[in-house]
């Protein structure tokens, strides 16, 4: 359980803050909603937990630069939908056609969490903000839910089957999609 909090005003890095944590058995960093959060052990003090965070602060200011590059700008809603709604069914049909793929019908929903999904019934869900991605990782997450209405799962075989699409880039589509984030 989190007990005790301080907060510590860092120049570049904004709110610093610093908590105790029973269970915790390490000193831990973590960035989440534009703070940094330092996790201190049960046994652990708050002075060592300070000096924890500056002997890894250039590390933390190397990673939020690395995050807020990748993380998309807020957008007009309505516009985007609009245009998600314009493409990317028709780009998802594209590449169903060419490959050789069935699906029952696609939606472009508001998802924050996910940029697309399949359901057994092969219905595909988009998130409208996969439009702020690259074109090659549009095209990547529309042809993984196409792979998902083959293989409702990611078994070897499945990464197997999206690599055949991916020209063997699918595990590092999927690993360079993580640093995007949603705004």
């Amino acid at each position: 359980m989190i007990e005790q909090v301080r907060i510590l005003s860092d120049t570049q890095l904004g709110e610093v803050v610093f908590r105790r944590n029973k269970r915790a058995r390490k000193y831990i960093i973590r960035i989440k909603n534009q703070a940094v959060y330092v996790t201190i052990p049960n046994k652990g003090t708050y002075k060592e937990a300070e000096r924890f965070f500056l002997k890894n602060r250039n590390f933390l200011l190397e990673k939020v630069a690395e995050l807020s590059a990748n993380t998309v700008s807020p957008v007009d809603e309505a516009n985007l939908r609009k245009q998600a709604q314009a493409y990317l069914p028709s780009k998802l049909a594209e590449l169903a056609k060419l490959h050789r793929f069935e699906y029952q019908s696609v939606k472009i929903r508001k998802s924050r969490t996910r940029w697309g999904s399949c359901s057994s019934r092969g219905t595909i869900s988009l998130s409208l903000y996969l439009l702020l991605l690259p074109y090659y990782l549009i095209e990547y997450v529309l042809l993984h839910e196409l792979c998902h209405t083959v293989r409702m799962n990611h078994s070897p075989a499945f990464w197997e089957l999206l690599d055949s699409y991916t020209q063997g880039k699918a595990k590092m589509f999927q690993k360079e999609l993580k640093n995007y984030k949603i705004p």
